[in-house]
């Protein structure tokens, strides 16, 4: 057998390690484009105007179904929905959670609000499910015509696109929690929405805003 040069080896051995480099470069720069890709602020999420205008749509059109609801399905309506007050111990929406503050809910899958409405059910498919916050605010009038607002639903403040529907309230409109559902709005003694606005004679109780907010 005839030995190798010792310089041809080299050479081989050379021409594999610059091989070797050059393939590590052109996965680290597939690597750094890829990430590049990730991070981009317009790649998606709200720094997109496109997916902002979406977010709203979304948020838009669930509150359109659940004001109308539907026959084939027994969740409450936004109406029913704001309607939801449990007069009893020191007055809440029924079975709200204690930490998320005003008698409000949060979005735990046992959540009443997910169990109950129309809107939550839809929330929790659309933007819950996608890693998505959101808030629930109702905005109403007080006695001096003023607006005064109340979260149904909070999970913090941020930057966030809307959409909101108008509910009206009547004074023959019942409460819909369990053991109040006998009681009109105009019966109530603690209903945090208070009969405001309406002229003499008028069944109008008060108008609320629905108002989503979706970060």
């Amino acid at each position: 057998m005839r030995d190798t040069p010792h310089s041809e080896t080299d050479r081989g051995q050379a021409y594999t390690l610059e091989g070797f480099v050059s393939a590590m470069i052109v996965l680290m720069a597939v690597l750094f484009a890829l990430q590049s890709v990730v991070i981009t602020p317009t790649t998606g999420g709200l720094a997109d105007r496109t997916s902002k205008a979406q977010l709203e749509q979304e948020a838009q059109d669930a509150l359109v179904i659940a004001a109308n609801g539907t026959a084939a399905n027994e969740s409450m309506t936004l109406s029913e929905m704001v309607r939801y007050w449990n007069e009893g111990g020191d007055g809440e929406f029924h079975n709200a959670d204690p930490e998320a503050g005003e008698g409000a809910y949060n979005t735990s899958n046992d959540s009443e609000f997910y169990q109950q409405t129309v809107l939550g059910q839809i929330l929790r498919e659309r933007f819950t499910e996608r890693g998505l916050s959101y808030n629930v605010e109702l905005i109403y009038q007080n006695e001096s015509n003023e607006h005064e607002s109340r979260y149904f639903v909070d999970q913090g403040k941020s930057a966030a696109v809307t959409a909101s529907y108008t509910v009206p309230l009547y004074d023959s409109d019942n409460l819909t929690a369990p053991g109040y559902r006998d009681r009109e709005l105009s019966e109530s003694t603690n209903y945090p929405i208070p009969e405001a606005g309406s002229a003499d004679g008028s069944e109008l109780y008060n108008v609320v805003e629905v108002r989503v907010s979706v970060w």
